[in-house]
């Protein structure tokens, strides 16, 4: 590694930290050492000073791993952790899920080093990715921001249809709703006698026979078909990586300073004269950026108004705006430039402040709060005082995206909403962010509860057969609403269920429920098959196929309307009792399928193992299919091998038209995927021939 290594050493053992100083300087890097062995010394160097990697020698030190976090976390940091331990392995692992680096023998000092260099040089790449990354957003950002208030009039196509139209664009052409531009055929706006020079400069533009612009007059007409005159420059561009054209009317502008004046009001709130949520949000890009730079964090802050729809249901709306507006005025000049103060929506202000650190930020805040409880408004016919309650997160430049930052930042705002107003809290991780055991703690907590209180839901989705419908298929989800409404979806609740023993009495659940429906469904289409998931926490229980025959027998179902869905990776390390359950539904005459098929060496040689009707393969391989030739030449041998073993192969997530023709080329049958149905409450889709 060619960059020097600063290395933050938590450790009294200095001896031990040169070992590994020099093991690390043996490999051929530079480092720039700093140890400290206190909690105060380690708050002040992780405030006033960036690292690339800590290094905790725990052996003989009062301080530990959550004593590093925390104040990696008070700082605002987030550098990567190796720890030299003493402790067993077994002890270990609660490290690693709290998102260490690495876990070491203390005497290993060699390890040691090798792994402090590993951290360091991805923590340099996670900062050149970060800056890469806000550079891009920030140039996109600013690209759409010169595309939506250029006064030239705008437009981007894609086969002939409107993809995106600007403001002046629509404004030409007399369109108010801006969701009547979508999909509106460009040759509408053209006049009739002008429509064949269009098609024909549109077919030699696409052809390359123009180059990469082309201009021509045309004869126009606005959307209530008043006609113009105007030239269409054409030239080549990308929408979200989308090939299309974009199409520039040429046009008279505007003053300067009118251009200037919707520039002003297109950043602006007009009610508080304070900065609106569109650059707020753009901003923290800009300030992520610029903490890579200066290697100092920023803070990002939000606020309400205490009982505010009390305070505008007494004094009305007018007031309540006059209001907004004073207490606006108070948190500029408590936070004034460099700082970025915003109304972000009703009530809610936001304030980025660069360069900082907290007790700065605290102790801004502390005099805003005061100054607001104070303060007499008087609001032209009535008075009113108020309190604010405000949430702040501290980041740097690896820290997630601009709105999770938001999301944070006003979770710590509800805390002190919840405190009672009139007060500030720093954000902290909810119980279960700390630790991935922590987390399926609160998820087993979640799901008990959805189970008791019937909050779990099913959704079904179309299987369907590009060759002619055979029977009706439906795969079956399940969803988990937990007590405030939100719903979750498998992916986020399911792995932690199958660690605490809930997987279980989840899989039961969805296996009564969906033969309930299915029972339903088979008085009116006896043909109706339901693939079901089962997780590795049934595939160990012996029972799952007594209970399943049960469930059958009592509802009358046939086995052969029930398809039991299992991972391929769940196949491939519970082997034994999956092959248990592929000969326990032949019996039965049921059937099995493997899910998230093909990312083994060799997978079709689990086949030879147990029998299954149906594959269907993992949704990497349908991921920009129409441009990968490289996914479908895989799909199309694994359809070939699966159809000479009699097998049927079902490609999910077919998410538009494209998708679906080429996998119609490459003779698949089964298919899934929003394209044909989201999943829904209820199985009812059309099967008929259109």
């Amino acid at each position: 590694m060619n960059e020097t290594i600063r290395t933050l050493f938590v450790t009294n053992n200095p001896n031990r930290a040169e070992e590994v100083i020099s093991s690390i300087r043996t490999q051929g890097s530079a480092i720039r050492p700093e140890q400290v062995t206190s909690q105060d010394e380690l708050a002040e160097a992780l405030e006033n000073r960036r690292f690339d990697v800590i290094v905790l020698i725990e052996p003989g030190l009062e301080l530990t791993r959550e004593h590093i976090d925390q104040a990696l976390h008070t700082a605002g940091r987030r550098t990567p952790l190796v720890i030299l331990s003493a402790r067993p392995e077994s002890e270990r692992l609660e490290d690693y899920a709290a998102g260490v680096h690495a876990v070491v023998d203390h005497e290993l000092h060699e390890l040691a080093g090798i792994l402090t260099v590993r951290a360091a040089e991805q923590f340099h790449l996670r900062q050149r990715l970060a800056r890469m990354d806000a550079a891009l957003q920030e140039s996109e950002r600013r690209c759409q921001l010169l595309l939506d208030n250029s006064r030239d009039a705008i437009a981007y196509v894609h086969e002939g249809m409107h993809i995106y139209a600007n403001a002046t664009w629509r404004e030409r052409f007399g369109i108010a709703d801006p969701e009547d531009v979508e999909g509106l055929p460009l040759m509408d706006l053209v006049a009739p006698e002008s429509r064949d020079e269009l098609k024909a400069l549109l077919r030699r533009f696409q052809n390359g026979e123009e180059g990469g612009q082309a201009h021509q007059v045309f004869q126009l007409q606005s959307f209530d078909g008043t006609p113009f005159e105007a030239s269409l420059r054409l030239s080549t561009a990308s929408v979200e990586g989308e090939a299309c054209t974009q199409v520039l009317l040429d046009a008279s502008r505007e003053a300067p300073e009118l251009a200037e004046k919707i520039d002003y009001l297109s950043q602006r709130d007009l009610i508080t004269g304070l900065y609106n949520r569109q650059y707020f949000t753009g901003m923290i890009e800009s300030l992520q950026h610029q903490a890579g730079q200066t290697e100092k964090p920023f803070a990002l802050i939000t606020m309400a108004v205490d009982h505010f729809t009390d305070i505008r249901a007494r004094v009305g709306m007018s007031a309540s705006d006059l209001l907004l507006a004073d207490i606006g005025t108070l948190i500029e000049s408590h936070f004034p430039e460099p700082a970025i103060a915003a109304r972000l929506e009703a009530d809610h202000f936001g304030v980025l402040v660069p360069d900082t650190r907290r007790h700065d930020v605290e102790s801004r805040i502390h005099d805003l709060i005061t100054a607001v409880t104070d303060h007499v408004f008087e609001l032209s016919r009535a008075s009113t005082n108020c309190t604010l309650s405000i949430g702040i997160v501290i980041a740097d430049e690896t820290a997630v995206d601009g709105e999770a930052l938001v999301s944070q930042a006003d979770r710590a705002l509800q805390q002190a909403v919840e405190a009672g107003g009139g007060v500030h809290r720093f954000f902290r991780p909810a119980e279960g962010e700390m630790s991935q055991g922590q987390l399926d703690q609160q998820w087993k907590l979640r799901i008990q509860e959805a189970l008791d209180h019937d909050r779990l839901q099913l959704l079904y989705q179309a299987i369907v057969n590009l060759r002619g419908n055979d029977r009706p298929r439906y795969s079956v989800f399940v969803r988990l609403r937990d007590s405030e409404g939100h719903t979750h979806e498998p992916e986020a609740f399911l792995p932690s269920a199958e660690r605490t023993g809930m997987a279980h009495p989840i899989d039961r659940w969805i296996l009564r429920t969906a033969l309930g429906e299915l029972a339903q469904q088979l008085q009116q289409e006896p043909g109706t098959q339901f693939f079901i998931k089962l997780t590795n926490g049934s595939l160990g229980d012996p029972s799952v196929l007594t209970w399943l025959h049960d469930d059958l027998h009592a509802l009358r179902i046939p086995a052969d309307n029930v398809v039991i869905e299992l991972k391929e990776p769940t196949v491939v390390t519970h082997l034994k009792p999956a092959v248990r359950v592929a000969g326990g539904l032949q019996e039965m005459h049921g059937h099995l399928c493997i899910d998230d098929f093909g990312n083994g060496l060799n997978p079709f040689q689990l086949l030879q193992h147990l029998e299954a009707d149906y594959i269907k393969l993992d949704p990497s391989y349908v991921k920009d299919l129409a441009e990968n030739e490289e996914n479908q030449r895989l799909i199309h041998e694994h359809i070939e091998t699966a159809h000479a073993r009699g097998k049927q192969v079902i490609v999910p997530y077919v998410e538009d038209a494209s998708a679906l023709a080429v996998l119609y080329s490459l003779n698949a049958n089964l298919v899934q995927g929003y394209f044909l149905q989201a999943p829904m409450p209820t199985p009812d889709f059309d099967f008929s021939p259109a």
